[in-house]
């Protein structure tokens, strides 16, 4: 894995290429711009909406999808599909900054979020003893060890908790326990990962900007 971060004085937000599953770049001025995600073909990736655009509904989110896109969002405890056909999505589902889901194209593709930082400060919800499909709702790039403004914020998450990402087309989990994460992952911009915390919270993520 070769990582590269870059900090933005004008947004205070963080990006990172990532391994085989994804590659994301992020440009931001003035805290509006773009995400870049980049997904291998026939193969699911695990992504997240990580900027607040005018609609953020799978139309306009991933508009550049080629039909025989396949999005599954987690609804109900369920992996809920949207297939699109024709231009048309079957179910155009909302997917608000922070909301993670997974996709897979027929083809190697760059899909790009526009819109603005959801910032200065916005939140993870996570009902206890849920798992949640999740992102960073805030552009930051960080690992689970981060706590405190400018970063994820994922180690306020309590003891128990238990994280997976899609690595390899399988999930790898990271527990937290008395303070240390099993696997101190690397979170960028655009990815998604399933969260589990033992009581329900809210994880802060605040934006300074400098």
């Amino acid at each position: 894995m070769r990582t590269k971060t870059l900090l933005l004085s004008a947004a205070a937000v963080t990006a990172g290429i990532i391994s085989s599953q994804a590659q994301s770049n992020v440009f931001s001025a003035n805290v509006v711009g773009y995400v870049s995600v980049t997904n291998p073909a026939g193969a699911y990736v695990m992504l997240a909406n990580p900027l607040n655009a005018d609609t953020n509904d799978l139309t306009t989110l991933l508009s550049a999808a080629p039909n025989g896109t396949v999005v599954q969002v987690f609804q109900g405890g369920t992996l809920q599909p949207s297939t699109k056909n024709k231009g048309t999505w079957s179910v155009n589902f909302s997917i608000p900054p922070g909301t993670g889901f997974f996709l897979n194209s027929p083809f190697a593709g760059t899909n790009v979020f526009v819109g603005s930082v959801a910032g200065p400060s916005n939140g993870i919800p996570v009902i206890g003893g849920l798992y949640a499909l999740v992102g960073s709702p805030i552009p930051f790039s960080g690992t689970l060890n981060d706590l405190g403004t400018n970063t994820l914020n994922l180690n306020a998450l309590p003891n128990g908790t238990v994280i997976q990402r899609l690595s390899g087309g399988t999930l790898q989990p990271s527990t937290k326990n008395k303070g240390t994460w099993s696997q101190n992952f690397t979170i960028n911009p655009g990815d998604g990962f399933y969260v589990n915390s033992p009581f329900t919270t809210n994880v802060t993520q605040i934006l300074n900007l400098q």
